[in-house]
């Protein structure tokens, strides 16, 4: 009987094929037993611990209402679940319904880099977590997910069976929610095909322990714009080879990110990744930090030190601001890229060394050729594969996402829990100029986040004004109008109290009193 063996039956790698489906068969079983989630989850927790060694599963289902995911844990072994509404950009299974891809970390223990949403996982123990979202042909509904206290290895028989596993659970949820009333029209799939489960499906994962996968694998590059699709491309065409990169762009587009996801993408991606910036190093330093020196090489060399060069033997030198390289350097680096070899500061002895070399810069190198500056047989040397990184102007449907990524961010290391965007905000942001790039919006919403004490973003409009002035560190009687304004407005005109104007913005009651004075602002208009 059915209810006398609810565990699956272990996946053999001697059976693979009998065992997944006699898997799926049980889950059929289950699901026709089970006609509610508090039902079916407790004993499908119960299975998957039995068979595959799990230690729980995550159902996370979208709400229009609130817009966030409500999410349902179920720890085998136990009937009752844990039960929690969270934004959608601050869990994974927001991040597998917003974009319809799996999350797959075999092992969190190794990432050197996490999602902002898996890095609270890692901190309850959590080692293996794979999450599938929940999609039919009618409706987006949420994602499903699989964790483990240990390392579970990622066979494609086991990605195949989890995949197949969500794909029932989605059709049975939709059955199920659409009869109760309980799925907004919002929901709906109108022109996104499903993808059926499968090798297609595979190529759309956001998979931190496969560095061969697309840009996904990283989520710290966020966006979908052309450029920034072309971007990937090119990405994902050269870290395959040894080649030398030049990265070209203005300043704050992530040139440095860039640089680390092509050598995460490349076969050097289990050795180091060397970063030297050539204008933060003074130029007497420069040459003893790229190459290394002997003892007694100079007046202060009281031992003998590995360079940077060396440090990234068999891995990745990325060379930021490389158009600031000192003249007496240049020929010395492109012995380098010429014959792999150098000699460290005060010795006759010829190294090899085999590293991949990417070179970074915000300058007009031909221009700085024409004046002399810069060796145009170097120039050669690194422009083997030049990637040029769009700004921010030029990819701004990336924006929103942009947005919402950093606010997860910083809202979740402040502990705050902030929902909305203001549509005008938004307008705003968008139809900025960003001449600082990903690094200016990085940081005005770092700061924005700061000046956060509601649900509610909030954003100093008056400095996205086209005449309006960089922000000194402290904020301008403009936009501290703007702020009051729009805190007052979210207040309904109250002063005081727990959701008072003067709360949200994290003053007291009378200091608000007085800044409005000065800034002749009258709570009255706001009032309902």
């Amino acid at each position: 009987m059915l209810q006398q063996r609810i565990a699956f039956d272990p996946v053999y790698p001697s059976d693979l094929t009998v065992g997944q489906y006699r898997n799926l068969l049980d889950l059929a079983q289950l699901i026709v037993s089970h006609r509610t989630t508090d039902a079916l989850f407790p004993t499908l927790a119960l299975g998957l611990r039995s068979s595959l060694n799990f230690d729980f599963v995550t159902l996370g289902l979208y709400d229009s209402r609130t817009e966030n995911i409500h999410l349902d844990t179920w720890k085998a072994g136990h009937v009752q679940k844990r039960s929690e509404s969270i934004p959608v950009f601050t869990c994974a299974s927001g991040w597998a319904w917003k974009n319809q891809r799996s999350v797959l970390v075999q092992n969190l223990d190794t990432e050197p880099k996490l999602p902002v949403f898996l890095e609270s996982l890692r901190q309850l123990g959590v080692r293996t977590y794979y999450v599938f979202p929940l999609t039919t042909s009618r409706h987006k509904l949420g994602a499903i997910g699989y964790g483990s206290l240990h390392v579970i290895p990622k066979t494609n028989a086991m990605l195949e069976l989890l995949r197949r596993a969500a794909a029932m659970i989605a059709q049975f949820l939709d059955t199920t929610l659409s009869s109760d009333g309980l799925i907004a029209q919002t929901d709906c799939v109108q022109a996104t095909p499903v993808v059926t489960p499968g090798r297609e499906q595979a190529l759309l994962d956001l998979d931190l322990g496969n560095q061969e996968e697309q840009g996904e694998a990283f989520p710290e590059i966020v966006g979908n714009s052309a450029p920034l699709q072309e971007l990937l491309r090119q990405m994902r065409t050269v870290a395959a080879t040894s080649a030398t990169v030049l990265l070209l762009g203005e300043t704050g587009t992530g040139k440095e990110l860039v640089a680390r996801a092509i050598h995460r993408l490349s076969p050097r991606t289990d050795s180091k990744f060397v970063n030297v910036n050539c204008t933060a190093i003074p130029t007497e330093l420069l040459e003893s930090e790229l190459f290394g020196h002997e003892k007694g090489a100079f007046t202060g060399a009281i031992d003998r030190r590995v360079g940077r060069l060396e440090l990234a033997d068999r891995g990745t030198l990325l060379l930021d601001e490389v158009g600031d390289l000192p003249n007496v350097i240049q020929p010395k680096l492109l012995r380098v890229l010429q014959d792999k070899e150098f000699e460290r500061l005060g010795s006759n002895r010829t190294l090899k060394v085999d590293v991949r070399l990417i070179a970074a810069t915000n300058q007009d190198l031909h221009r700085s050729i024409a004046e002399g500056r810069f060796r145009e047989d170097l120039f050669y040397r690194l422009n083997v594969f030049p990637i040029y990184i769009p700004s921010l102007r030029e990819r701004k449907s990336d924006i929103p996402a942009l947005v919402r990524y950093f606010v997860a961010r910083y809202a979740s290391e402040a502990k705050k829990s902030i929902a909305t965007i203001p549509r005008d905000a938004m307008d705003a942001l968008r139809n900025w100029n960003w001449p600082g790039n990903i690094r200016e919006l990085q940081n005005l919403m770092q700061r924005c986040v700061i000046l956060t004490n509601s649900p509610v973003l909030m954003v100093p409009l008056g400095e996205l004004r086209s005449d309006a002035k960089p922000s000194s560190g402290r904020v301008s009687p403009e936009v501290e109008r703007e702020l009051i304004l729009q805190a007052l407005k979210e207040a309904g005109g109250v002063i005081g109290g727990e959701s008072g104007a003067a709360n949200r913005l994290g003053m007291k009651r009378t200091t608000l009193y007085s800044k409005m004075k000065k800034l002749n602002i009258s709570p009255v208009e706001f009032q309902c």
